[in-house]
Formats: structure tokens, sequence, C-alpha cells
């Protein structure tokens, strides 16, 4: 079997991550290449009310729980399949459901902080950062999350100002420096793609 090849990308909210991981997994080849999204390895706090939930920073790296995404990375560099958490933005908790991320000959880990830790960086083969202005990222970002998260412009607006971006400059942007490749986020999503593409065929 070919040895896995692991492609992180990270980069502000709304930076075009998920467009860019799904997109390069289907170039890549149906059934060939998964994605792993960090948002799906929030911590799950059972015990938590929803307001205490509801207050968290999530955008901190303390949010993610890395330890075991690490141990999904290594078991998947093995050649196991493993069955990833799932999340719901609407009651900030982990759902009972899972999904099974196969191993194949690729795989996708993308999010704000997949370049942060370098026990992950350790695992990736090849390293993306988006690059993207402020004003698009939180166009994109409220219209996400109305659409898919319930929640209003004010609300995303006052978590942007608050969390988001402040976490942004703290946390995500210095991992820029641990980059293979540099994408203009507000650039063609196809022309993001080919350039992702064109790497990873150079290294494998």
């Amino acid at each position: 079997m070919a040895r896995l090849h692991v492609i992180a990308i990270a980069g502000a909210s709304g930076s075009g991550k998920t467009t860019l991981a799904r997109r390069a997994a289907a170039a890549l080849g149906a059934g060939d290449a998964a994605v792993l999204p960090l948002d799906a390895y929030y911590r799950d706090r059972p015990e938590a009310t929803a307001t205490e939930l509801a207050a968290i920073n999530y955008d901190a790296p303390a949010a993610i729980d890395h330890a075991l995404l690490r141990t999904h990375l290594r078991r998947l560099r093995a050649g196991c399949a493993v069955d990833r958490p799932t999340y719901d933005f609407r009651t900030h908790r982990r759902t009972p459901a899972t999904r099974t991320a196969p191993s194949g000959r690729h795989l996708v880990v993308e999010g704000i902080l997949a370049l942060h830790w370098p026990a992950l960086r350790a695992l990736y083969d090849t390293t993306v950062f988006i690059r993207i202005d402020e004003a698009t990222a939180l166009a994109r970002r409220i219209d996400r999350d109305m659409r898919l998260r319930g929640r209003s412009p004010a609300s995303v607006r006052q978590q942007w100002r608050r969390a988001v971006w402040p976490m942004h400059c703290r946390y995500v942007e210095p991992t820029a420096a641990f980059a293979d490749l540099a994408i203009d986020g507000a650039g063609p999503a196809a022309a993001a793609v080919d350039a992702l593409i064109a790497h990873v065929r150079a290294r494998t």
C-alpha cells in the first residue's frame, strides 16, 4: 500500500480552508483522499451548561482536543481507518455519531490551528497557509454562520471582535511561517486547487 501523504491547510476563519480541502480531495481522486476537519475535534464538555458553553473561546488552542487528533493521525498513517467525532455548532456539543475516515493515499487536515502544534506538524507532508483580508473573511463568516449555525449577524460580529480575530492574530497568523505553500484566499478557487495539487504531485 502506498504511503499516506498528509496535507494540512490553515488560515483565518473564512479564508477558504474547507473549500480548498474538499476540492483538493476531489481532484486527488474519488476514494483516494479524505478530509479531516479540526472543527470535529472541539473538546467535549458534557458537564457544562449551555451558558458556560456559549462563553468558551473556541478560537483558542485549548478548545481543540489535539491529543485525540494526533492519535487519529498516527493510526491513519499506520494504515488504519478511524472513527472521528462530529460536533454540533448550534449546541456546542459533540454528538453521539462518528464518521469513518479511511486511510488511503492522501489525507487533508484543515482548520484555523492546523499548523499550531509541533506534534501535529511532525505528521504532515505538505503544509498550506491561506491568506485573506479581514473584511472578506468576516463577510464569509457571517454568511456561513447565518446559513449553517443559526447565528445572527450581530452575534457573529461580536464573537469576531471578542475572540475570532484576536486569536487569529495571536495564534493563527504566526503559523504561516510553517507553511510550504501560501495561497491567496481571495483568488480563484480553481487556481488554488491547481497550485496545491501541483505541489503535492511534485512531492509524491
